[in-house]
Formats: C-alpha cells, structure tokens, sequence
C-alpha cells in the first residue's frame, strides 16, 4: 500500500523525495516521509473484511519561506491527491501545519478484502446425461 502511496506522490512530484525509513542525517528539504499510523480490521460475512488502513505523511518544506510553502504543497495535495489510481480512493485527509515546521497529513485508504482461495477449481467433472442438438 505504501509503494502505491508512493507512486502516486512520485506521479505528481517527481523531483521530490520520498522516504519511507527515518534519515540518520535528518530529512532533505523539501522531501515527503509515509508512515503508517493503524490498520482497522471489520470482519463480514463469507471471510470478506472491510480494512481501513490509516497513513501519516509528513512533508518537509523548503527551509526559506516554509509557511508558503507548506500552503501551497497542501492545496496541491487538496487538489490532485486523492485516489490511488485503479485501487483505491484516499479518504478522510486532514491538513495540519506543525511547530516545527513540518506539514503533516492524515488520511485512510478503505479496502474490501476478500480471503484468497487457492483450492484447484474443476479439476475433474463427473457427467451423466447427454447433450440433445434437437430444437
């Protein structure tokens, strides 16, 4: 899910880094980090499960004038992030600029999970009977 998180970010901005590990020198600026935050688990009928799974991105502004830039980064994600192209679609996105001078992201991506069933299907077909060609 993060790799899809990630493309889609890569999509829009690709002269932007994207991380998805702590930095031991710290963060380039301006640079985004994805984190996952829970995974919600709703289980329904027939081994199907409504999965909710909930990200954080954080993104780092260029360090002269960040508040304009933090502003602008989020009206571009307002606009243009909000679907994970032929998966998903980005759902309950909350914008918050931080202390440190960071723009933090919350979202969730809402998937409906159906449990893989690997049995050989119609291996061998017993028939009795036949088939009647009249009309």
């Amino acid at each position: 899910m993060i790799d899809l998180i990630g493309k889609e970010l890569a999509k829009l901005f690709p002269n932007i880094p994207i991380y998805r590990e702590n930095q031991k020198g710290g963060f380039q600026e301006p640079s985004f980090f994805i984190e996952k935050v829970i995974t919600v688990v709703e289980p329904e009928l027939f081994d199907i499960q409504m999965r909710n799974y909930n990200y954080q991105l954080v993104y780092f502004p260029k360090l002269d004038e960040p508040k304009d830039d933090m502003e602008m980064m989020e009206e571009i994600l307002l606009d243009s992030f909000n679907l994970l192209t032929d998966y998903a679609v980005i759902r309950n996105r909350n914008f918050k600029q931080s202390d440190d001078n960071t723009l933090l992201l919350t979202f969730n991506v809402q998937v409906r999970a159906h449990k893989i069933d690997n049995t050989t299907k119609q291996q061998n077909m017993k028939f009795k009977g036949k088939i009647s060609d009249e009309r």
